[in-house]
């Protein structure tokens, strides 16, 4: 059963950075090159310099001395005051107001505090996507000299009538303590609630709850790394040790708040791909339907053919096709008994072989086109975009051969694949908006236990 705890979170002082926008960043693992320098531009307390040193790739020869430097920068903001910390443990309400689209605006509500790390076959915490080895090796070395949760892991629970965000925004404080619009619009507020008795209520109420993990694969491993290593170091702490525990970002997979976007991949050259005999190959297993376009109308066609792949977004199945040079955008509709029978041949459980991303991988990247495994985990030749006009005029530009649409995974595939414990491919999923790096942090202290 989930174990949470309200916790002594770090944060900006706002007398020495009055603007969070300059020093808050995306999640580490969605930061390209040219985000990273105009973030170390920003200020010299943007999270950037803690969270990946500058220029320093997992095989830059400064890749090992940009984890101590980050350690030591970290330990001088805390001496400086640039963070403060909560004198007393508090869960933080959440919310976030964003925009899926010109005319739809959604809020999510969520809260942080401390989770206890709990191993993946215990069920209490379930992740539902592939993990990389390397990037975990990495994350640990930051984690060891920071000693701290730097950005909170994303994850899900179930609670249809919402009575735990009920609880909280009841005892919360009337106002917050964080309130901005970041650079992209989206507005995030976040309060404190420390009344004792709303706690241990939100902490009885969340023990039955079973944890999906939506954003943070690769730090939740990491902290289960990291545990291991301090209880070696440190064998007489309790199960209350600080260690034991992870920061999180929680909130209601029930709600309407809670937004996948799709991934579409962007695919580089490959010398032997043939159009025909791809598509010839294709009609075994899918309807082709082509939508040709000129230059008068390629805007107009392009919203028909997305318009097309988002109506079979509930039943799945469908896919968006484009290659640069050939005026025409293709659709591809999946015979769904053929398609899966293949994947039950392939060995594949039953809970997956509805998923758009697993026909994707495997049926058409890996056997259709024989692409392999490499290609796919190279992220000079497979690249991953979340929208999908952009996706087409990355293609046109040249900077990608082909690009395949799919439809987003829903939210209650991602429940039932985690709750079966088995993984999808990696990129399965995009939750969106990411939990930002730099508004809350939690303090790993040995000697310190949590308060529940």
């Amino acid at each position: 059963m989930a174990e949470i705890s309200p916790f002594r979170g770090l944060y900006f002082d706002s007398s020495k950075v009055p603007d969070l926008n300059k020093v808050i960043t995306p999640p580490y693992d969605v930061i390209e090159l040219e985000q990273q320098e105009e973030f170390f531009r920003r200020s010299p307390y943007n999270m950037i310099h803690l969270i990946l040193g500058m220029h320093c790739s997992l095989d830059d020869p400064d890749a090992e001395e940009q984890y101590d430097r980050a350690g030591r920068l970290f330990k001088q903001w805390l001496e400086e005051g640039v963070l403060r910390r909560d004198p007393v443990p508090a869960i933080y309400p959440y919310e976030i107001d964003y925009k899926l689209s010109p005319s739809l605006s959604k809020k999510r509500k969520g809260f942080i505090c401390l989770l206890k790390l709990e191993e993946f076959a215990t069920g209490c915490v379930r992740p539902h996507e592939k993990t990389y080895e390397t990037t975990k090796s990495e994350r640990l070395k930051l984690m060891c000299c920071c000693n701290a949760n730097l950005s909170q892991i994303f994850a899900l629970y179930s609670d249809p009538a919402d009575v735990v965000m009920h609880y909280l925004e009841q005892g919360r404080e009337t106002d917050p303590m964080i309130d901005f619009e970041d650079e992209t619009g989206i507005k995030h507020k976040i309060w404190r609630t420390t009344d004792k008795a709303i706690l241990r209520k939100v902490h009885s109420l969340m023990r039955d709850k079973s944890i999906f993990i939506a954003d943070g694969h690769h730090r939740y491993e990491t902290a289960l790394n990291y545990m291991r290593m301090m209880r070696e170091k440190y064998p007489d702490r309790g199960e209350k040790a600080s260690f034991n525990y992870v920061m999180v970002y929680l909130a209601n997979l029930n709600h309407s708040g809670v937004s996948i976007l799709p991934t579409h991949r962007m695919l580089t050259e490959f010398s032997d791909f043939d159009l025909n005999g791809f598509l010839q190959k294709a009609k075994e297993y899918f309807e082709i339907d082509e939508y040709p376009f000129d230059t008068s109308n390629k805007t107009a066609v392009l919203d028909d053919f997305l318009k097309e792949l988002k109506s079979y977004e509930k039943k799945g199945g469908a896919f968006g096709f484009y290659v640069r040079g050939v005026n025409k955008f293709f659709l591809l509709r999946g015979n769904r008994e053929l398609i899966k029978s293949y994947l039950a041949n392939k060995k594949f459980p039953e809970a997956m072989q509805s998923l758009d991303v697993v026909i994707l991988t495997h049926l058409i990247l890996k056997d259709l086109l024989q692409i392999s495994d490499d290609f796919l985990n190279n992220e000079k030749k497979m690249w991953y975009e979340h929208d999908a006009y952009k996706a087409i005029s990355l293609v046109d530009s040249g900077q990608y051969k082909m690009t395949f649409l799919i439809n987003p995974t829903r939210i209650d595939q991602v429940q039932a694949i985690a709750s079966a414990g088995l993984i999808m491919p990696h990129k399965a999923t995009y939750f969106y908006p990411k939990v930002i790096t730099g508004t809350i942090i939690n303090l790993i202290d040995p000697d310190e236990d949590v308060d529940f």
